[in-house]
């Protein structure tokens, strides 16, 4: 280095510490999390990122998302006034001017110093952050619209980043803030990757869809059956209920189609064997027989028909890639269900809201 020169800064090198560089020049922080996973997308470090500096929390996509449960979101992220919770959709600039209004209510204290200190007044600068695919350049796009916008340099900040002038007292820096995902466990992992907010190649799609699968039966248990084809109710299929105290009667067992004891015991149709109708490796080691007894089925002027109509019940669909495959008529060369295909195709629709409004994180996740 020569005599008398100034040491060179570190350039920041990755996106990391670009978004620490920004964040020492703004005043206000708009952190972006997408509504269908508002806490698994969240940097879990984010108090340490962002320390004390006001904060408007965007829960984007709202149209996606479920409302009910991203209003109560809204509510436990509005921790005070300096950091604050919306609830927001990026396909109508309606409420443009009320988050104007937001942005300067949290900097008014930032005014106040300003003018406090003798300064030439100065618009409030922003930073938008938030993990890829969030929809930062989203909002930014959202906030400055289709006019003409006064955009100038500003030194300081390395490369001389572009700041957009949003209102006469707001700038906005132009480069979204990208934080990376941390991926602190499993459970959080597959939210992203079912939302595209995962790094690409994290989970293979078919992991990602059998997540999906899971979470849908549990939050949402109509949405799969309506968007499975063909899916209309099932029919009851009858099930013949013994007698507890007539112990002898079919020993003591119900009977089922082969094709529903499978169901319910939640095993595949090859462990029956088919021309038997009777279970193969049982824990026991020995085979139940299955038999439909069609000698004792009522006959129509049959008394019992009545009451053994009263004892028919719904077996559940139990939904999995390879129904799903199976419906939509999805094969591979070799005739098997194309689970691969059936799991790109569900997380596309799940994306694009096909399945209806959901959001896959709890209030008291435990």
């Amino acid at each position: 280095m020569p005599k008398g020169s100034k040491p060179q800064r570190a350039q920041p090198r990755t996106a990391f510490q670009m978004l620490q560089q920004q964040l020492k020049w703004v005043d206000i922080v708009f952190e972006v999390l997408d509504a269908r996973a508002p806490m698994s997308s969240r940097h879990p470090e984010h108090l340490q990122i962002f320390g004390n500096k006001p904060r408007l929390v965007f829960l984007t996509k709202d149209d996606l998302a479920d409302g009910k449960v991203c209003r109560e979101f809204v509510k436990r992220l509005t921790k005070s006034e300096n950091e604050r919770a919306l609830l927001l959709s990026l396909k109508t600039r309606t409420r443009q001017p009320e988050v104007v209004a937001m942005a300067l209510e949290l900097s008014a204290e930032k005014i106040k110093q300003i003018e406090a200190k003798g300064l030439l007044p100065r618009p409030v600068r922003i930073c938008v952050v938030g993990m890829p695919n969030t929809g930062k350049s989203s909002l930014i796009n959202w906030l400055v619209g289709k006019k003409q916008v006064k955009v100038a340099d500003r030194p300081g900040v390395t490369r001389g980043p572009q700041w957009i002038r949003v209102h006469p007292k707001l700038e906005l820096l132009d480069t979204p803030g990208i934080l990376p995902p941390n991926i602190s466990n499993r459970n959080i992992g597959e939210k992203l990757g079912i939302f595209n907010l995962a790094p690409p190649g994290a989970y293979s799609p078919e992991e990602l869809a059998d997540r999906a699968i899971l979470e849908l039966e549990t939050r949402y248990p109509g949405a799969l059956r309506k968007y499975l084809p063909d899916a209309e109710e099932p029919k009851p299929v009858p099930v013949k209920v013994v007698d507890p105290e007539d112990e002898e009667a079919d020993g003591g067992r119900h009977w089922l189609l082969e094709r529903d004891l499978a169901t319910v015991a939640g095993m595949e149709p090859s462990e029956i064997n088919q021309k038997t109708g009777t279970l193969d490796d049982l824990d026991d080691g020995e085979s139940d027989q299955v038999e439909a007894d069609d000698a004792d089925a009522p006959d129509e002027n049959d008394a019992d028909l009545e009451l053994a109509a009263q004892k028919q019940i719904l077996l559940p669909v139990k939904i999995n890639l390879s129904l799903l495959a199976e419906r939509k008529h999805f094969v591979t060369a070799k005739g098997r269900p194309d689970t691969a295909r059936a799991a790109a195709i569900l997380l596309a629709d799940i994306r694009a809201g096909r399945l209806g409004r959901i959001t896959f994180d709890s209030l008291d996740p435990k």
